[in-house]
């Protein structure tokens, strides 16, 4: 099993690594496909591997593998003003992992809210705290315009790891 692991684990750590980088800006805040790669993720390994396969993503990055949104790399693209995105992706796949188990469709739909409420919360505290922008400045930049992205990603994900699940079994 250990073997396994460490293969789900590495796998879905290049897959966040290779969707990652791709990005649209759009302002300070670019469309990526990590919110979508992550999922994909969680919901194809379940929490605790998704969440190490996550961390292993984000120490890629620090050590400077261009593996964030736009092929950047190094601290400076976690303490740039999207930053705070990067520090959640870890909450949200543990939150997302546990949407692997769930039956019902309501309390997927819970933790999906629960996991882009955790991303949203993180990023914008962040951004607020590098540009010393207000409130409703930062809620209006960097994550209203995004929502219907982020839950056509998270839908998108949950679809492919359903048909991932059949093809493995």
């Amino acid at each position: 099993m250990k073997t396994k692991r460490l293969i789900q684990c590495s796998l879905f750590t290049a897959i966040i690594c290779v969707i990652s980088p791709f990005s649209v800006m759009t302002g300070p805040v670019p469309v990526t496909g990590t919110l979508f790669a992550l999922a994909l993720t969680a919901f194809c390994t379940g929490s605790m591997k998704g969440a190490t396969a996550t961390l292993i993503y984000i120490l890629a990055g620090i050590i400077g593998l261009p593996v964030f949104s736009g092929f950047k790399g190094g601290m400076g693209a976690i303490v740039g003003p999207t930053g705070g995105f990067v520090f959640s992706y870890v909450f949200v796949v543990l939150i997302l992992g546990l949407c692997k188990n769930a039956k019902k469709k309501s309390t997927r739909v819970l933790l999906y809210a629960g996991a882009l409420a955790i991303c949203y919360v993180f990023g914008i505290a962040w951004y607020m705290f590098i540009t010393k922008a207000g409130f409703m400045g930062a809620l209006m930049l960097c994550v209203v315009p995004f929502i219907p992205f982020d839950i056509l990603k998270l839908y998108g994900a949950y679809m492919v790891s359903k048909a991932i699940e059949k093809r493995v079994k």
